[in-house]
């Protein structure tokens, strides 16, 4: 009777070793991903403030960026299995966006002169930034990681995008209410010529 114990408890105590060790690994693969993401939406923000001082220097400063910062590869420390369907989907999905956002700044550039996409890269890099923030504090919150360190509570990457975003969303409602009354003016100047 105590060999069947004694087997039992060396059985339960592996068992327990191996998730604790799976769990642990996981965790590593869910840092590794926040990271990743965490570091995109870092990237996006430094664009974005390049290319707010190119357009407010008239070109004297900054970089004038046309595209949304490259999505490298994942880090190949990470094990999608242990981050579970649901993230792994997510993060996934994040890719594809990225290079959805980028055909369509592309077709703009070429399509729709003459800012073309210059405002969809800043609303993009904006929108992007933020969801990839989202995406990273899930994978923290999914493996019990603490929030990302933030070494200047004052002005952090969500803010400076948050705040991008907002900009941006006001210079689309002013742009629109622009081409509205132009458009406007036009058809009321076509109605008052003699036919």
């Amino acid at each position: 009777m105590t060999a069947i114990a004694t087997a039992t408890a060396a059985q339960l105590a592996i068992w327990l070793k191996e998730r604790w060790t799976t769990g642990h690994e996981a965790r590593f693969s869910n840092l590794y991903a926040a990271l990743f993401f965490e570091q995109y939406a870092t990237d996006c923000s430094h664009r974005l403030g390049e290319k707010d001082s190119f357009n407010a220097s008239g070109g004297h400063a900054g970089n004038d960026h046309g595209t949304l910062p490259e999505l490298p590869p994942f880090p190949p420390e990470i094990e999608w299995k242990k981050v579970g369907v649901r993230l792994t989907e997510e993060s996934f999905a994040f890719r594809v966006a990225v290079e959805a956002a980028n055909a369509k700044i592309a077709y703009l550039y070429d399509f729709d002169p003459p800012d073309g996409g210059d405002h969809e890269v800043l609303t993009q890099m904006a929108s992007l930034g933020l969801k990839a923030l989202a995406v990273a504090e899930r994978l923290r919150c999914a493996a019990r990681l603490s929030p990302a360190p933030t070494p200047d509570p004052e002005y952090t990457t969500a803010r400076h995008l948050t705040e991008r975003q907002a900009h941006s969303e006001e210079l689309r409602v002013k742009t629109l209410e622009s081409q509205q009354a132009s458009h406007a003016a036009l058809v009321a100047g076509a109605a008052a010529l003699p036919v």
